[in-house]
């Protein structure tokens, strides 16, 4: 009989590869951009709270256990994974904003998240690390004003970058057997009850730059520009709990599969954190003739450390799966999050926020459901092993507007997804592709910058990969023999 004990060599080879898929993100990796005018307050907006399998089912994320992909939101997750796993996406967005009679169209790609999990294939204890995009800010705002004294003026608003969260935990599953019935004489033993629980540390870095423009008409007066940078960190914990309970299960005589009934539940709680934020602000005055852009003085400048904070986030869902013995499945899914920001001090955050706006809470309850056929008919048809999901949600975000004097709106909107995730024919392995399409919108009674009505819609399509080892050639496992 072949057996091994791992070598130093091997732990080390380990090590190797964590520490060069941390070092290998790239800073720029968090300056990723959202052209929404939304963004111009706080971090920016929040980028989906989930990878790609996730979001095609509305984001729904606590309670879901799928061995074959990665759900970075949830850690407990990783415990029930088959093996060792790769995924990451690329994304690219229609971003079509209404005004009145006017409207524009940005368009953007961006990379997604990208995650690992390290775990034997028979094993209880999985290892994950990633870094994920958090939020976003990509504005670029410009409104045209008259002043009975300087004349005609404009006003600009311009602003890159947001913030990324790189993330390290470990997940580990109990699992609990029962007896039950197979035919009337005769019974097998399944596991009835699994337990999975896992924590994560998180570390959000990230830099945001915003420039605030005054041009004025009348060239016998300056214009004025203001920039500011805030370069963030803020380390912090995630903590996640699922179960899975075996409602009811038959089996025949010949201990044959027929079908089952499950119910899923899930919670994950993030803890507040200390924000650490390097803040810049530089006000200069400046003159612009024939397209040239010169500096005359600088009337103000600062730097220093700010101290805020993040608050605290939960989340909570339940699913049910009906399983067959030809393969099909059908899941029902749904989870709750929220985000309080007001339970934190307005003084300790008041640098992030800009113009009329204020802290809100943020939440969203998501929805999805997905299908797979089955084999009954089809043979082995790649589309009868693929599982095809939808999803909706509906999103509180965490920023509110004064629109008139003492009167705040919170910014809301919604998202409508629907895709597919497809094995990949010819990998020996459990490795698939992910395929999703998302239309949503996000409005307010008003603008940022006047009480007109502002509507953004978003088309978004992502394409992703979970990717694990070739059955005989299995990731981060010692050779039995050369």
């Amino acid at each position: 009989m072949y057996y091994y004990n791992p070598s130093k060599a091997s732990k080390l080879k380990f090590i190797y590869v964590v520490v060069f898929c941390m070092l290998s993100i790239n800073f720029s990796f968090a300056q990723d951009s959202d052209p929404s005018p939304w963004s111009r307050f706080g971090l920016g907006i929040s980028l989906p709270s989930s990878t790609l399998p996730q979001q095609l089912m509305g984001g729904v994320s606590s309670p879901l256990m799928d061995k074959n992909v990665i759900n970075p939101f949830q850690p407990a997750s990783a415990a029930g994974c088959n093996t060792t796993l790769f995924q990451s996406s690329i994304n690219s967005s229609r971003n079509a904003m209404t005004e009145g009679d006017s409207s524009t169209t940005a368009l953007k790609g961006n990379i997604g998240a990208i995650n690992l999990i390290v775990k034997k294939p028979t094993g209880k204890t999985a290892y994950m690390l990633g870094i994920i995009p958090n939020t976003a800010r990509g504005y670029n705002l410009v409104s045209h004003k008259t002043d009975s004294i300087t004349g005609d003026y404009i006003e600009r608003y311009q602003g890159t970058g947001g913030t990324a969260r790189s993330y390290l935990g470990v997940a580990r599953s109990f699992k609990a057997k029962k007896w039950v019935d197979a035919g009337e004489e005769d019974s097998i033993l399944i596991n009835n009850i699994d337990l999975q629980i896992g924590c994560q540390a998180n570390y959000l870095f990230g830099e945001v730059v915003q420039q605030e423009r005054l041009d004025i008409e009348d060239i016998t007066y300056l214009d004025a520009r203001n920039s500011t940078t805030m370069r963030h960190r803020a380390l912090g914990g995630l903590f996640g709990l699922q179960m899975h309970k075996v409602l009811g299960a038959k089996y025949d005589k010949q201990k044959n599969f027929i079908r089952s009934t499950s119910l899923y539940l899930g919670g994950t709680f993030a803890t507040s954190s200390t924000l650490n934020t390097d803040y810049e602000k530089l006000v200069e005055s400046v003159v612009l003739m024939s397209g040239v852009e010169t500096l005359v003085d600088t009337s103000f400048y600062t730097s220093s450390i700010e101290i805020g904070q993040t608050p605290s986030r939960w989340t909570a869902g339940a699913a049910f799966s009906f399983d067959s013995g030809s393969g099909r499945r059908l899941v029902f899914a749904a989870d709750y999050m929220s985000e309080d920001w007001t339970s934190i001090s307005d003084v300790d955050n008041e640098y992030l926020l800009d113009g009329k706006a204020v802290w809100a809470e943020a939440s969203r309850l998501s929805t999805g459901v997905s299908f797979k056929p089955g084999l009954n008919g089809s043979g082995r048809s790649v589309f009868a092993r693929t599982t095809y999901k939808a999803g909706f949600s509906l999103e509180n975000y965490p920023i509110s507007y004064e629109l008139q004097e003492g009167e705040f709106h919170q910014l809301t909107g919604w998202n409508a997804t629907a895709g597919f995730t497809m094995p990949l024919e010819g990998s020996r392995s459990n490795s698939s592709i992910h395929f999703g399409l998302c239309y949503g919108k996000r409005s307010l009674d008003g603008t940022v910058l006047d009480n007109s009505l502002l509507e953004e819609s978003i088309l978004n399509v992502q394409i992703g990969v979970s990717l694990a080892p070739f059955y005989k050639n299995l990731w981060l496992t010692p050779k039995l023999y050369d």
